[in-house]
């Protein structure tokens, strides 16, 4: 058993196609076949079901594949130790990132990788936690900076790394009648427009759960840009709402253009790094997370 046979199981099942698998890895297709049918021979098993159409693991081959995936990750980590000389690694990291966690972490997060990594390019989409749960899937991104409310959690084929927790704030202008409150409901919220991130963003979901429990939502507008929110709540009555990690420490809270209340019915929020638990292993990627963790405040 050699380590090329594990990397060419592992790239034929996440392709599903001996054909795409020799492609990605600029492997003539006819070798791979080979490599794979001499690993049956001597493990005595069948770990694909060959179609026309493509390639499927049987019920072993799932299981050889998992075991599979765990040596490679092994063999990054030994990879990782004996590499001196980072500076010669030469890719690409892309991250969604939520607006609470790209603006509270990475600030501090980048320029510190980058002095072990300087050649790495990382690339940052600012979006919703459902949107970087679909590009995660597909393999788009790298890693996710998501948040979770409530009880909700993520399908299996993830894993969720918890960072911190925070609370659900909602926050108002000067005009607001609710300038002077500290503490609110979300059935008192009813009444009020609210001004919301996008339906790709969890918070947006959540709050119009919450809030639908005691009538229809009075939805003025929606925006993927934290600043339109913070921007149309200091110049209207509307209501806006975040997590307090991001609106306690804003610089709008602390002139007074914004007035942060406790929602005292909310639930919990929870901040991570999300990634594939099938992912491949990447020495750049594993140096970033870990270097995310080291920063982020227990």
């Amino acid at each position: 058993m050699r380590l090329e046979q594990l990397r060419y199981i592992i790239e034929i099942a996440d392709t599903g196609s001996f054909t795409l698998a020799s492609e990605r890895l600029f492997i003539a297709q006819p070798s791979i076949s080979q490599a794979v049918t001499a690993l049956e021979k001597e493990l005595n098993v069948t770990l694909f079901n060959r179609y026309r159409t493509g390639a499927v693991p049987t019920t072993i081959g799932l299981q050889v594949i998992a075991s599979a995936r765990e040596v490679m990750r092994n063999v990054g980590e030994i990879e990782k130790l004996t590499s001196g000389d980072y500076s010669k690694i030469n890719s690409k990291i892309t991250i969604g990132a939520i607006p609470t966690l790209s603006t509270f972490l990475l600030p501090q997060v980048i320029p510190s990788f980058q002095l072990t990594f300087p050649n790495v390019t990382i690339r940052i989409r600012e979006q919703g936690t459902e949107k970087s749960v679909r590009e995660c899937q597909k393999g788009d991104i790298s890693l996710g900076l998501v948040s979770l409310h409530g009880k909700n959690q993520f399908d299996p084929e993830f894993h969720f790394h918890h960072l911190i927790n925070g609370k659900l704030m909602a926050y108002v202008g000067p005009k607001s009648i609710l300038a002077n409150r500290a503490r609110i409901t979300f059935r008192e919220l009813l009444p009020f427009q609210l001004f919301l991130y996008g339906d790709e963003f969890a918070l947006h979901r959540y709050c119009l759960e919450q809030i639908s429990q005691y009538g229809k939502p009075n939805i003025m507008s929606t925006t993927h840009n934290p600043e339109s929110i913070k921007r149309f709540v200091m110049q209207t009555e509307a209501v806006g709402f975040g997590p307090d990690i991001s609106v306690l420490n804003d610089i709008y809270t602390k002139t007074g253009a914004i007035f942060p209340l406790e929602i005292t019915d909310a639930s919990e929020v929870r901040f991570g790094i999300l990634t594939r638990k099938n992912r491949k292993p990447d020495v750049a990627v594993d140096a970033f997370i870990k270097e995310i963790i080291s920063h982020c405040p227990r």
